[in-house]
């Protein structure tokens, strides 16, 4: 078969599937049939002579050449759809568009109740699917070409093929039960070593800020217990003398009823930085610019609300 020869619409049925990784994904997102879909993929098997996805469980894994032709062809679909969308209007009253965006458990917690619902109200015939952001997906550039963009604290590698915009940082405060001792007191460097720790971390393995700052003092924490994410926080601490960290963000989220102090930190720690990040290839995107706008305007709004609550409520130093 000859490049004049191939059908143009089977390289759009290969970019869909590098972000649906299903058949059924895929033939929902391009309107089409599974059956039409899976006629398109052995035809782009044939063409690249590999089989490009492999089954593994109810997802498809992408092969080493597909990964390759991803860069490729992905790059050159963007720039198509770009030099369109310039003479091209998106409306979010009317765009039936499935968008994604990265979400790490940090800025989920803070950013999905508003998001869906300005979300819904602005684009009512879109659909929006909120995918995990944590850090081995957000070093993976493949991880990128399947979202419109991502909100992440993460500090990334730099990569050209990457935008990225810092929106703000939240500074970094330790949490305990409301119950406890050691809210009783300001935290001092002693009780902070001396007590028990838990770490929250997608992975289960990364190391924290926190660790960093001690590390920088010739100092370490006792990590007793690491959770996966912030919602189950709260739960965790009740009854013990457990101390956390957690950005400042997060104080919105909390009431009366969740039993949890904030406390300043007895040694200077670093901020967790929001960070707005998108493949290039999405960078002129007309849809996709509009959910960073919207993104953006939300951050910046939790951010007044946040320090409504900080001045409201003065934090233990």
């Amino acid at each position: 078969m000859s490049s004049d020869e191939v059908d143009l619409n089977l390289l759009r049925v290969f970019d869909v599937l590098m972000q649906e990784r299903s058949a059924t994904g895929a033939a929902a997102h391009l309107g089409r049939t599974q059956s039409a879909v899976s006629h398109s993929l052995a035809k782009l098997r044939t063409l690249f002579k590999d089989e490009l996805f492999t089954r593994d469980g109810g997802i498809m894994r992408p092969t080493p050449r597909a990964l390759e032709l991803a860069t490729d062809l992905s790059d050159a679909l963007a720039k198509i759809r770009a030099s369109i969308g310039r003479y091209k209007v998106f409306d979010p009253t009317t765009t039936e568009r499935k968008f994604r965006v990265g979400l790490t458990d940090y800025h989920a917690m803070i950013f999905i109740p508003p998001l869906i619902k300005e979300f819904s109200e602005q684009a009512p015939h879109a659909t929006l699917n909120v995918i995990p952001a944590n850090r081995v997906e957000a070093e993976s550039a493949d991880y990128f070409r399947q979202v419109d963009c991502t909100l992440t604290g993460a500090n990334l590698k730099d990569d050209p093929s990457l935008v990225k915009v810092e929106l703000g940082q939240d500074r970094l405060l330790c949490a305990v039960w409301s119950g406890s001792q050691i809210a009783r007191s300001p935290l001092s460097l002693e009780t902070y070593l001396s007590a028990s720790h838990l770490q929250i971390s997608a992975d289960g393995l990364a190391e924290g800020l926190a660790d960093a700052a001690l590390r920088d003092r010739g100092l370490r924490r006792k990590v007793v217990a690491t959770i996966s994410n912030y919602l189950v926080m709260p739960w965790v601490l009740r009854g013990t003398e457990l101390i956390t960290h957690c950005g400042d963000g997060i104080l919105q989220m909390f009431d009366e009823t969740s039993e949890v102090t904030l406390l300043s930190p007895p040694i200077p720690i670093s901020s967790v930085s929001a960070n707005l990040v998108l493949h290039r290839q999405m960078a002129a995107d007309p849809g996709a610019l509009w959910l960073r706008r919207l993104i953006t305007e939300l951050y910046h709004a939790a951010q007044i609300k946040k320090n409504e609550v900080i001045l409201a409520n003065k934090l233990m130093t």
